[in-house]
Parts: C-alpha cells; structure tokens; sequence
C-alpha cells in the first residue's frame, strides 16, 4: 500500500491547484483505510477529508425498498442495500462536491455518529472517501481510485469487525452478506470502469489492476 500511497503523493505534487481525489470500493474492501493514511501524509493545514457514509440512505428506510434483479439466470428480490445507486443522495453529493471546485465553504452533514464539520475553501486538497462516491459524475474529480476484495475476504473482514467487535448473530451475517455481495456484482462494480485506478486488495495482499496516471 505504501508504493502506492506515494505514487499518489507525487501525482499531486506536479499539479499545483485545487484537487478532488475519490476513493470508493464496497465495505470491507480497504477504501478507508487507505483514506486515512493518505491523509495522515499529507498536510492538514491543506486538506478537506470528507467521509461520504452521512449521504447513504438509512438502512432503517432502506429495509422497506425491495428490488428485483438477476444475477446468474436466477431471479432475486431483496431488500436494497447500500451497493445500489438509490440508496445515496447522489445529487446532494455531487453539488457539495462542485461547491468544494469552486472554490466555496460548506459544512459536512452531521449525524448522531458524525459531527459537522467545516470544509474550506482556504484548503486545496480534497478527499472524497466512500461508497457513493462510485454512483457520482466521475468528471467532477482529478483523480478516481476504487477497491474491491474477493466475497471470501470480503466476508472473513466483516466476520472479525461485526461478529467479534460488535456482536452480530454470524448466521444473519451470512445471509445479509450474501445478499450484499450479490447485489455488489450486480449494481456497484460495474462503475469501477469509471476510475483511474483500480486496487484489488485481498489477504495476499494489493494487486493494481488498473492505472491510468
């Protein structure tokens, strides 16, 4: 990861202006915690990092929308999980993200787990990190880079996360990771062609797939 972070690094170096920099992927995949280390190098005198999770529908009004699609032949519907473009506002994404381009401040949406915070228009990096960031008009950034892990890995990460630190039932973990990981393939990684780089990051470790800077 660390050749990688500094590849990054040095792409923004020669490029003396303002820049938005997305990084998505589904949960689990790695987004996050590449997020966070590209930003704990860089200097926070200069940098916004916005966190894109406070514009996902809540899971509590999404558990009402069903949704028909096929996957393999097979018919499927389910719930709408977070990897389908409806369950984000898109469009209030996108518009912050154009106010951040021109140069204006704005506040980040606060939530009962996420303060509101002040973005400035004094800094001229911007990292933009999250599922949604994939459903957005990719033309509104610099640079775009997107994660993805096998469903096994996928599934291994959440088991230590939410089964061993937040005390999820491990059977309902596997139904709704199934039902997540489809609708993964089926709605969300298609979009990953929009991107400039693409990191397949596994318990073997990173793989880049594809690199366009």
């Amino acid at each position: 990861m660390e050749k990688q972070l500094w590849e990054i690094i040095s792409w923004m170096n020669k490029r003396n202006r303002r820049l938005i920099i997305g990084i998505s992927g589904h949960g689990a995949s790695g987004k996050t915690t590449f997020a966070q280390s590209l930003c704990k190098l860089l200097d926070p005198d200069n940098l916004n990092c916005l966190n894109t999770d406070t514009y996902i529908v809540e899971s509590s009004l999404r558990r009402y929308t069903q949704i028909q699609y096929e996957y393999m032949g097979r018919q499927h519907q389910d719930k709408m999980t977070a990897c389908h473009p409806a369950a984000h506002n898109v469009y209030t994404l996108e518009r912050d993200i154009k106010m951040l381009k021109d140069g204006l401040d704005l506040y980040s949406i606060g939530t009962s787990y996420s303060k509101s915070t002040l973005l400035s228009s004094a800094k001229e990096i911007n990292i933009i990190e999250g599922m949604s960031v994939a459903f957005t008009d990719p033309k509104l950034y610099d640079l775009l880079i997107y994660f993805y892990t096998d469903g096994a890995t996928e599934f291994a990460r959440r088991s230590i996360r939410d089964v061993s630190e937040r005390g999820m039932d491990l059977e309902y973990l596997k139904k709704s990771h199934d039902q997540r990981r489809i609708q993964y393939e089926v709605f969300m990684h298609p979009y990953h062609k929009n991107f400039d780089i693409v990191i397949r990051n596994s318990d073997e470790g990173y793989s880049v797939e594809k690199k366009l800077i």
